[in-house]
């Protein structure tokens, strides 16, 4: 089945050209709106599997839109934006993935490719959060941890995602407590012993 794509894009000529290197990629685009607020409409009614989110739209910014994605009805978010140096505002609000225009052809599936998985441990996180707000302030916990052991140990975001998964069930603590812990340097060494490394 398609992946179903709404583009939140307020330049026509934009969305038009990416609407043509999604379908030509095999997505399926069901909805292109100009607004910051569409777009949040558009992902609460219609349950896309993915928004490609510019930033500079009218109204509601594409940063601002995310997040009230993110803790109304959590949908997998690709910042697609001109403007630099907002990455971290975009994973703050939820983004799953952020990218510089122009964005060629060959470049969107890689892209939504990482958006996705990433996506799919949102949702595991999810499951542990009583509201989708939870969930975000929960992702974000999660995700510097995620980050830091990549950059530690020279390992995947998978990989990563996995040791926190495995030594938070092992402690019988959720995996932003795991996360928190491991942040707060509660774990032990790290690994050539780590308590993360996984045996």
């Amino acid at each position: 089945m398609a992946v179903r794509v709404v583009i939140a894009e307020d330049e026509w000529l934009a969305a038009a050209v990416l609407r043509h290197e999604l379908e030509q990629q095999g997505y399926e685009v069901v909805g292109a709106v100009g607004t910051g607020s569409e777009a949040f409409d558009a992902c609460c009614a219609q349950t896309p599997d993915l928004v490609m989110m510019d930033v500079q739209m009218p109204g509601m910014d594409g940063i601002a839109a995310t997040r009230a994605v993110m803790e109304r009805c959590p949908t997998c978010v690709v910042i697609v934006t001109g403007k630099a140096r907002l990455e971290e505002a975009a994973e703050q609000a939820g983004a799953m993935s952020y990218v510089l225009k122009p964005l060629l052809g060959n470049q969107i599936s890689p892209v939504v490719n990482v958006a996705r998985h990433r996506f799919a441990h949102f949702t595991t996180v999810r499951t542990e959060s009583a509201t989708p707000p939870e969930a975000l302030a929960a992702w974000q916990v999660v995700m510097r941890a995620v980050k830091l052991l990549v950059g530690r140990d020279t390992i995947t975001e998978d990989e990563a995602f996995h040791r926190l998964q495995t030594r938070a069930r092992a402690s019988g603590t959720t995996l932003q407590g795991g996360a928190a812990e491991f942040l707060n340097g509660l774990l032990g060494p790290s690994p050539n012993g780590s308590a993360l490394a996984t045996h």
